[in-house]
């Protein structure tokens, strides 16, 4: 009876043996799968992390990433067979559309035109050949708005800096065969679009001026020669604009990254400051909305107002502990001081 025992309990145990002979493959794979998981989990996280955007997909279509995805530098694009991917560049503010596995890289994928890339301005002044100094004529007027040379709006806000002791100041908008003026009060700084006067016409060039009557002597701005972007481009401009909105963006998110690729792609820093201020304006807590506003600010040739947003990215920069934006509000700082001498 104890040999029929003992020969039982010695097939249960060579059956168990070959049982977990035959488990542990299979617990070894798991194991190798669970920590190749983990890895490619790291790598999901790391690249995350990444901090400079360079894209955005606009459309649905691709294999991993939902439309409204931020795209880096080297991400992977997957279009769905059959399907096409769009893709907006921050580079130079165009869709671009993939139909095949594509790397998604500058400046390969996107390009920026060299019209833009040598533009002169506050930003980048060393491209300039007679750059306007901060401190010439500080008693006249310096026209603020509209912002740079290029616009969408056909009745845009002018606005200008206070002179001491004006008594008025005389507003004058010409261009061919076209002409009005305005006078306003010392305390008035500025001017919505006279709902009398014709409206700017799409693809013309118009000259912008203030006077400061300062009791009999006039002093004038310099200056400001603007043109309203032709209807073409006005119509490609709304189009890339509805795209974006209809991705339902942060609305933060969307002014300083999609928004200001479009408009900048057309050198419009008058729609750029302009959406950029709104956000401001409803209490924006985003350091880089402040910055890349300062940026703009410094393209018009406007140092102090960029200043000013300058100190308030920075502040917030450091409440959240930014490192990257708070290094570039030093940048900015520095060509700030630069304006200032």
């Amino acid at each position: 009876m104890q040999s029929l025992l003992n020969h039982r309990k010695k097939k249960v145990f060579k059956l168990q043996v070959a049982a977990l002979v035959l488990i542990l493959p299979s617990i070894l794979l798991l194991s190798s799968i669970s920590s190749a998981g983990s890895r490619t989990q790291s790598v999901a996280v790391a690249k995350s992390g990444c901090r400079k955007f360079i894209g955005r997909v606009s459309s649905s279509g691709d294999l991993h990433l939902p439309s409204g995805s931020r795209l880096c530098q080297g991400d992977r694009i997957n279009p769905v067979k059959g399907a096409t991917v769009k893709i907006l560049c921050y580079l130079n503010g165009n869709f671009v559309y993939l139909k095949h596995s594509t790397v998604f890289k500058e400046p390969d994928t996107c390009t920026v035109p060299q019209e833009i890339a040598e533009l002169c301005t506050g930003l980048n002044p060393s491209n300039c050949y007679n750059p306007k100094g901060a401190g010439e004529e500080k008693e006249a007027p310096t026209l603020i708005s509209p912002y740079g040379s290029s616009m969408l709006s056909t009745r845009p806000q002018i606005s200008w800096s206070a002179v001491s002791n004006a008594t008025n100041y005389t507003v004058i908008v010409k261009g061919y065969e076209f002409y009005w003026e305005a006078t306003v009060d010392q305390k008035t700084t500025t001017l919505t679009y006279p709902k009398e006067q014709i409206e700017l016409q799409l693809g013309n060039t118009y000259k912008i001026t203030v006077i400061a009557n300062l009791r009999g002597s006039l002093i004038s701005s310099e200056p400001l020669v603007i043109s309203v972007l032709p209807e073409k481009d006005q119509k490609e401009i709304a189009y890339k604009v509805k795209q974006i909105n209809e991705l339902n963006l942060p609305p933060d998110e969307a002014a300083f990254l999609d928004l200001d690729a479009i408009f900048m792609s057309k050198s419009l820093l008058n729609e750029s400051i302009e959406t950029l201020k709104t956000r401001v304006a409803v209490g924006s807590q985003n350091p880089t909305l402040y910055r890349v506003l300062a940026d703009r600010y410094l393209e018009a040739w406007l140092p102090n107002e960029a200043l000013r947003n300058y100190q308030v990215a920075n502040e917030l920069a450091k409440r959240t502990r930014n490192s990257d934006e708070l290094a570039r509000v030093q940048e900015g700082l520095k060509l700030v001081e630069w304006h200032n001498r």
